[in-house]
């Protein structure tokens, strides 16, 4: 995937993620939705980050491959 199929890919999520909060805003009653939604967005994006540190987590534990040491005794 090159950069600009990655650069609209990440478009199109944002946008569609921004969407579907204000459908979310529209749908919900006036004074309750707007504190329940923004409880909503702060565990989804609280969860979003866990996967995404998560993920990079796993990448930097990652161990590399060992390579085997000779000794003078194996020659």
């Amino acid at each position: 995937m090159n950069r600009i199929q990655k650069s609209m890919l990440g478009a199109f999520i944002g946008a569609s993620s921004a969407g579907m909060w204000l459908v979310v805003d529209l749908l919900l009653p006036e004074p309750i939705g707007d504190y329940l939604l923004f409880a909503i967005m702060g565990v989804v994006h609280m969860v979003i980050g866990w996967q995404i540190a998560r993920l990079l987590g796993k990448k930097k534990e990652s161990p590399s491959p060992e390579v085997e040491r000779l000794k003078t005794s194996d020659i």
